[in-house]
């Protein structure tokens, strides 16, 4: 069972990490779109991307990762 758990946390770890890089990456992109002139809805996409990376980061995070690491600190 161990390596199983294993495998999950370095799965979801790295989903985690992709999630939480994406997010800024949009984040990021979508502050500079909103100093142009009509970018409000390339500036709205950008950040409907940065909360999936949230969203993928947060889920992963809290349903995967934080169970598995309670399970073997003890508490």
């Amino acid at each position: 069972m161990a390596k199983l758990d294993f495998t999950l946390a370095i799965v979801f770890g790295i989903a985690a990490f992709i999630g939480l890089i994406v997010a800024a990456f949009c984040f990021r992109t979508a502050l500079r779109v909103a100093g142009e002139r009509d970018g409000d809805f390339k500036m709205f996409l950008w950040t409907v991307g940065a909360m999936v990376g949230l969203i993928v980061a947060g889920m992963s995070a809290a349903y995967i990762l934080l169970p598995i690491f309670f399970t073997y600190s003890g508490l």
